[in-house]
């Protein structure tokens, strides 16, 4: 019985010695899970701005394009605005005149 307990005794600091070494292991083993889950974030942020930036572009190029057609649509409307106007000015001139014509052949 005395040489198990002094077995034990002789024992007990290896053992202790194991349990700070192994608690130091799952430190660092924690430590390096949460540097790889930070660098994960990161990464997802940085892919997820670079969509944003991406989705934005896309937006403000379709936003030109669709300025564009507006804007070439607008002008299109226009100008056969003024070649109405230009069309019915002429015809409205030429009934003045053939009235005109009619008036003085009719004296």
């Amino acid at each position: 019985m005395k040489y198990v307990i002094i077995g034990l005794l002789l024992a007990l600091p290896a053992l202790a010695d194991f349990h700070w070494e192994s608690r130091e292991e799952w430190r660092r083993a924690v430590a390096e899970a949460r540097r790889q889950r930070v660098e994960a974030m990161r990464d997802a942020t940085r892919a997820r701005n670079e969509a944003r930036r991406a989705a934005d572009n896309a937006r403000r190029e379709w936003d030109r394009h669709a300025r564009a057609a507006r804007d070439e649509w607008r002008n299109e409307v226009q100008q056969r605005r003024e070649e109405w106007r230009e069309s019915m000015r002429e015809w409205r001139e030429s009934v003045r005149q053939s009235v005109r014509d009619a008036a003085r052949s009719w004296r």
